[in-house]
């Protein structure tokens, strides 16, 4: 027999034991209470046998019981399993053993075995509720609903007070459709734990769906009458009545209950409602400004209607100014919270509205709960899609200070001061933010951080270090473009691993054949290893664009840079076209090149190192 953990947990799906108040399998006991349990098992069922054992044959099977229970524990199931059949070979009635051997068929998935072997332990002892227990979930794991209520059944009659089982059963004859017995389930749990809203509330929904309208509706009238201060019953009651067409007998509960509490919530809801389903259109709009905008209404219940109110005007069709006006107003009003906001800008997205105007929403927020962290990040995506960076810098370091363990903050923190000539303080949040990194943490924002630090490494002269940034950013994800092409470029620079430039570069262009920026790194890296017809191949993609004229392209998005042209032209020289050559390095210098090199390549007409 293959070897296997046994799991404690019988059937999965059978969640309703884990609230159980049951008895503890062996299995889940430590390691001292096992021999401790078998001798109470085996001492409880002593005198019980169906089948009368010899002194000599109760020793031995006490002997293999307790063993089996041994190996059990270390987890030895091979050898459990034998010895629990060599047990039931001395004793065929012994309940336990049935039990045990139940257990193991369960686990291997040998259903029809181990239904007749729990069969089998019910029988040979009736009032074990921890053997019903393991059967009824073993029928609710299968949907074999109709074995399992009388095996539930059973179980209440052993132990009438355990709730749990009741519940367990309302949800078996309900699964059957057996509302009635359902009910009176039901009847017995409150029975037991008194009136319930819940209770009664579900014996309501089961009465209208057989269509006893008159019990339901009692129903609801004896929780009123149980809990007679608490007006929300009285007013459900008046629900009911609405919901199923009976608006008269509704308004005459609601109107009771307006006598008594006229500024109960739950009766003002239900007004809104009668309102609406009686299409007094007047009375509902009025109504609902006097609670929209009362100072006393309760925050939930304001959002709450202003949803509701959303709703009916996008289904009317209604123009969205309407609505922000409306937002505008209560927004004008002290705020103790932050829901209302919340709800305007997400308004305002779904609308497609000015970005500029959810970013201003997003500042009110964090004027009133300043650790937002949907109104930060929502506000840095604003400021880095902008080129704002001293401000998506500002964001950050709130964001690092609220969440010192959110990376996409000291990541954000390190490129925007980058942007903004702050090298001290991005190559500082990069350190910090490298630490934060976690197994689970995702890799293309790690693979970004350890990108941009090593071209601000590099920038610092920390060319080393900037080196096994890149190594780093590559490890998270191979195929990012834009550490392959710097990392490339850089290296040609320096004229080191031109070999490994190459065949990164080549890689950039392979994933983004039309980028212009990879396109010349690739075109550099050729002429630095002497490649210069190659390299003049890649060149013209970059420059084909470029006219005779003012030095522009045919878009001002499409333009290259001085650098890029006066690369056009080093490689033109190195393929002998000194025309070209002095044609690109020109048009570098109109483009505003400073580069001393660059002028005395013009006058002296030659490639200047």
């Amino acid at each position: 027999m293959k070897q296997i953990k046994l799991i404690v947990v019988l059937l999965i799906g059978a969640c309703w034991l884990v609230s159980c108040k049951t008895n503890t399998s062996v299995t889940a006991d430590v390691p001292g209470r096992v021999v401790e349990k078998g001798k109470k098992a085996v001492a409880a069922r002593k005198g019980q046998s169906l089948q009368r054992l010899t002194p000599e044959e109760q020793r031995r099977f006490d002997y293999y019981y307790l063993e089996a229970l041994n190996q059990k524990q270390m987890e030895r199931h091979d050898a459990a399993f034998d010895l629990y059949r060599h047990c039931l070979d001395i004793q065929p009635d012994a309940s336990e053993v049935v039990y045990e051997l139940a257990v193991y068929a369960l686990f291997l998935g040998r259903n029809d075995e181990a239904e007749s072997y729990l069969v089998r332990a019910v029988e040979l002892e009736p009032e074990n509720t921890w053997y019903k227990e393991t059967l009824a979930s073993f029928y609710i794991s299968r949907r074999e609903m109709a074995k399992a209520i009388p095996v539930l059944e059973d179980m209440t009659e052993l132990a009438p007070a355990r709730t749990d089982v009741l519940s367990q059963l309302v949800s078996m004859y309900m699964s059957v459709n057996n509302r009635a017995e359902a009910i009176q389930v039901l009847d017995r749990i409150e029975q037991l734990e008194g009136k319930d809203a819940q209770i009664s509330l579900e014996k309501y929904r089961l009465y209208m769906q057989e269509g006893q309208e008159e019990q339901a509706f009692g129903e609801l009238e004896s929780l009123a009458a149980a809990f007679p201060n608490d007006l929300a019953y009285r007013v459900l009651i008046g629900n009911s009545f609405l919901q199923t067409g009976k608006a008269e007998r509704a308004l005459e509960i609601y109107n009771e209950v307006k006598a008594r509490e006229p500024e109960n919530k739950t009766l003002q809801l239900s007004l809104l409602d009668y309102y609406k389903e009686t299409k007094n259109d007047s009375l509902y709009t009025a109504y609902l400004d006097s609670l929209l905008y009362d100072p006393r209404t309760e925050s939930a219940m304001r959002l709450r209607l202003m949803r509701d109110w959303i709703a009916g005007r996008e289904q009317a069709g209604a123009d969205s100014t309407e609505v922000l006006n409306v937002f505008s107003r209560l927004l004008e009003a002290p705020q103790d919270g932050i829901d209302m906001m919340a709800l305007c800008a997400a308004y305002m997205e779904a609308k497609k509205m000015p970005v500029e105007h959810i970013a201003d929403m997003m500042r009110k927020i964090l004027e009133v709960e300043p650790d937002n962290q949907t109104a930060l990040l929502r506000l840095l995506q604003y400021y880095i899609r902008r080129g704002q960076y001293p401000e998506a810098a500002d964001i950050c370091r709130k964001g690092v200070r609220y969440y010192p363990e959110q990376l996409p903050f000291y990541f954000y923190l390190g490129f925007s001061c980058f942007q903004s000539d702050l090298k001290q303080e991005a190559l500082e949040a990069f350190t910090q933010g490298a630490k934060q990194i976690k197994p689970d943490t995702d890799s293309g924002i790690v693979s970004d951080l350890y990108s941009v630090m090593g071209d601000l490494l590099y920038d610092c002269g920390r060319k080393e270090e900037a080196y096994a940034s890149y190594d780093s950013c590559l490890v998270y994800r191979d195929d990012n473009v834009s550490c392959l092409n710097n990392y490339a470029y850089y290296l040609s620079l320096e004229e080191e691993q031109l070999d490994k430039a190459e065949e990164m570069s080549y890689r950039t262009i392979k994933i983004e054949p039309d980028n212009k920026t990879y396109l010349d790194t690739y075109a550099w890296i050729l002429f630095m290893q002497g490649r210069y017809t190659e390299a003049r191949i890649y060149i013209d993609k970059v420059v084909e664009e470029e006219t005779e004229g003012d030095g522009r392209s045919a878009s001002e998005e499409d333009a290259v840079s001085a650098d890029v042209l006066e690369h056009a032209g080093d490689i033109y020289f190195k393929c002998g076209d000194t025309e070209k050559a002095l044609y690109y390095w020109k048009k570098a210098l109109a483009k505003g090149s400073t580069r001393e090199v660059l002028k005395k390549k013009i006058k002296q007409k030659r490639y200047i190192k």
